[in-house]
């Protein structure tokens, strides 16, 4: 009777998507005769049958680009946030653009000049995000357990194995192991990139299968039972963590960059 390695799984089949923006078409690019560095350039989207028409100004100043799309029921189209899309969009168009070789090159480097700055503010929010946070495995343990389980589960909580390859058929956040009463955290969850709330509901997942364990229904091993559901929904951050979940599991597939040190069982 298999009992070992339960786990909050997403198959790679039905997750693997990046933002699909419609098919984009860039017009030509207009750009000031007298300040080389500002320029605009109408683009279109095609998707889904529909045609979107939007527009990319470059100008100096403290908000180089701006970028819009006429028709606001273009973002609606998608799942993820309207700020996320946007984002995406940006450096879709911007990287086209670069691709003009009749492009100035005070442009360019404006241009340039603005894609660095916004990777540097992404890395330094994402520094701030976990820098104020401990991921000790064994104190988030005994955190959850006082305060959701009453002190109940009994189990020990180390870091997984990393294989240093790309993960093909899916990404294991977590596993626990029912025999040993061993809670396993994929080390992936180290990267700063990594939400707390993410590390923390995976713990706490792991948890919940100890608090409600599986059972035999008609033949079949339930896992993720109505009983658990119910609890696993009890962590504060769960609709937080889960949303970042369904948009950035993919970043996971990856090996980490960390010198993360496995933890043999």
């Amino acid at each position: 009777m298999a009992y070992l390695m339960k786990s909050l799984k997403v198959p790679v089949q039905t997750l693997v998507k990046a933002i699909n923006l419609g098919i984009l078409s860039l017009g030509k690019c207009q750009v000031d005769k007298v300040d080389l560095a500002s320029l605009s350039q109408m683009f279109t989207l095609k998707k889904k049958s529909m045609d979107y028409v939007g527009q990319v100004k470059v100008r100096p100043g403290s908000t180089p680009v701006r970028i819009e799309v006429f028709n606001e029921s273009y973002f609606k189209e998608f799942d993820q946030p309207e700020t996320t899309v946007r984002d995406y969009l940006t450096e879709k168009v911007l990287g086209r653009l670069l691709k003009d070789k009749e492009l100035p090159e005070e442009a360019k480097t404006l241009i340039h000049e603005h894609i660095e700055c916004q990777q540097h503010l992404s890395k330094k929010k994402e520094t701030v995000l976990i820098s104020s946070h401990d991921r000790d495995l064994d104190k988030i343990f005994e955190r959850f357990n006082d305060e959701y389980f009453s002190n109940q589960i009994q189990a020990k909580i180390r870091w997984g194995r990393d294989i240093k390859s790309r993960n093909k058929s899916g990404f294991r956040y977590g596993s626990y192991d029912e025999q040993k009463k061993v809670i396993r955290i994929h080390p992936r969850l180290k990267q700063n990139f990594v939400p707390i709330c993410v590390l923390e509901l995976t713990i706490y997942h792991e948890m919940c299968h100890q608090y409600a364990p599986s059972y035999k229904r008609n033949g079949t091993w339930q896992s993720h039972h109505p009983e658990f559901k119910k609890k696993e929904r009890e962590y504060k951050n769960f609709k937080e963590a889960r949303k970042w979940e369904k948009h950035n599991w993919h970043r996971l597939l990856l090996p980490s960059e960390e010198n993360s040190e496995p933890v043999i069982a």
